[in-house]
């Protein structure tokens, strides 16, 4: 935070000029009817100016209590009265919020679903912003000169109503595919390369002792974790020459494919079928919570001998050693094919101002000393002093994480990290000496890259219309419900085969063509933007 000021003032000057009138009224701050704003340089305002925003935090921070927001406000002279909510309880706080007195604005990522974006602005709730970026947010609006994030923005009216939270750091691939070389090397196994190898290797594993406890009824030779893109079973269905993905949509030759209507999904389901029966998949997979297949990876007794996650640092522990990650398996076709994740936003709707919002203007400058590269970075990885130091070079390197803190609660205890919003572009991130879990992620990135499907086949997260909203909201639940149900079902009891005939016309009554229009047409507006 220490330079925010520094990259501003060289960012924006130090002329400045009245552009902007009006205020939010709050006790013990210094506002009156009319409030000058300072175009550019700093403080925003002359006098301390109050901002209402709503904001919810999965690490329940007062926002108020973090460093980060302190020194913005000797800066700016912006104070904020943060309406703040836990993860858990913002779901209905927000329906509350929106039927009552509105705050200035939203703030958190991922506080607005794509849906509350488009359905509060339709309502004027929500103004477009597009306007105040180009006048007052020079960071906001260099981040919009890249094409891909500006048309993910950009709502069908044509309008932006929301700021995103993204990092170029993020890997492409989400969801990696490790196995236990320890127990390979143990039975002399070589590493499997085919469905059929990958199913042997399982059954060796089940059969025989390999942590050495004198049971061979405690090891989990394959797990997985149901419905989770990071840990489910998307990416090893392109063993039967197609992916799948969390919402089943993928696109192929420009054309929008629902993947649990096709033949390969149904192959997959069969194959995994095989597994299930034989004792070889986790008989939890459909059941256990994040926290349950963690500590089962993670497990002293070292019970799995493949699992399914986004790293062996963030998911294996003291195991880490023992896995490798695992290729793609051929298939039939002998081609191996692995998800790709082409976008680095990790959430649209991170900030919206309200149409309560007396002084956009100097809200908007606010909000964007967040896309200020450095600023961005220390919000993602802990600021400077705390986690983060220069070195000789102008890099930027970790600081030792004192005794008794994890690198997280470095982070959030100064700084709202993966609560916030900004954008860590590569402009800042190659400026980044990685540590071992970014490393990590980089290395992996590597491994898969040979096999992730190019991005054109990837179906993008794009707005829909008000009309569109309304008629998933109809059709989504029922279909997706019957899909999931149906997934489980197959690959646990068996079944695919006899039932699959009435399961696609089930989905033809539930009105799987229109909900399929809707998503090809959305495609369609995005591709033409």
């Amino acid at each position: 935070m220490r330079r925010v000021g520094i990259v501003c003032m060289c960012l924006l000057c130090i002329a400045t000029g009245v552009f902007a009138q009006g205020s939010k009224e709050s006790a013990g701050q210094t506002t009156a009817a009319a409030i000058a704003v300072n175009r550019t340089g700093m403080p925003i305002t002359n006098e301390v100016t109050t901002f209402e925003l709503a904001a919810k935090s999965r690490h329940n921070k007062n926002f108020a209590n973090l460093e980060f927001f302190q020194n913005l406000e000797k800066e700016t002279n912006i104070h904020i009265e943060w309406n703040m909510s836990s993860e858990d309880g913002w779901r209905e706080k927000k329906g509350l919020i929106f039927a009552g007195d509105l705050p200035d604005a939203f703030y958190g990522q991922g506080i607005l679903t794509d849906i509350d974006v488009i359905k509060y602005a339709s309502q004027g709730l929500l103004i477009p912003l597009e306007d105040l970026i180009d006048e007052y947010a020079p960071n906001v609006k260099k981040l919009l000169e890249n094409e891909s994030y500006r048309k993910l923005l950009t709502a069908p009216d044509g309008h932006i109503y929301a700021l995103p939270s993204l990092t170029e750091l993020s890997p492409v691939t989400h969801d990696k595919l490790f196995i236990n070389k320890t127990w390979l090397d143990k039975l002399g196994l070589g590493i499997p390369t085919t469905l059929a190898e990958f199913e042997a290797v399982l059954t060796a594993f089940k059969n025989n002792d390999m942590n050495g406890n004198g049971r061979t009824d405690d090891e989990i030779p394959f797990s997985f974790l149901y419905n989770r893109k990071e840990n489910g079973l998307f990416s090893l269905f392109g063993s039967f020459g197609q992916l799948d993905r969390l919402n089943h949509l993928i696109v192929k030759e420009n054309k929008v494919i629902y993947t649990a209507v096709t033949e390969p999904y149904k192959q997959a389901i069969q194959y995994f079928n095989e597994l299930y029966k034989k004792g070889l998949i986790d008989k939890e997979g459909f059941t256990h919570d994040f926290n349950v297949y963690i500590a089962k990876v993670k497990s002293p007794e070292k019970i799995v001998g493949s699992f399914v996650g986004w790293s062996l640092s963030s998911a294996a522990g003291a195991n880490k050693p023992d896995y490798v990650a695992l290729a793609p398996l051929k298939g039939a076709d002998g081609k191996q094919i692995w998800n790709t994740y082409t976008s680095y936003i990790n959430a649209k709707g991170s900030f919206a101002i309200t149409n309560d919002c007396k002084n956009p203007e100097a809200l908007m400058r606010w909000v964007d000393l967040h896309f200020v590269p450095e600023t961005a970075l220390q919000i993602d990885q802990g600021l400077l002093g705390r986690t983060l130091t220069i070195n000789a070079e102008g890099r930027y390197d970790y600081l030792p994480i004192p005794a008794g803190k994890s690198f997280t609660e470095m982070i959030h205890d100064y700084s709202p990290g993966v609560n916030s919003l900004g954008a860590v572009t590569m402009e800042i991130a190659s400026k980044l000496n990685l540590n071992a879990n970014l490393q990590e992620r980089v290395e992996l990135d590597a491994f898969f890259a040979p096999y992730n499907v190019p991005a054109d086949q990837v179906y993008p997260e794009v707005y829909f219309t008000v009309d569109e909203v309304e008629q998933i909201a109809v059709l989504e639940t029922d279909i997706t419900a019957y899909v999931a149900q149906n997934y489980a079902n197959w690959i646990v009891n068996g079944g695919i085969e006899r039932d699959w005939d009435g399961y696609l016309k089930r989905l033809q009554q539930m009105g799987l063509d229109r909900y399929l229009k809707i998503y090809a047409d959305a495609y369609q507006r995005y591709l033409s933007l």
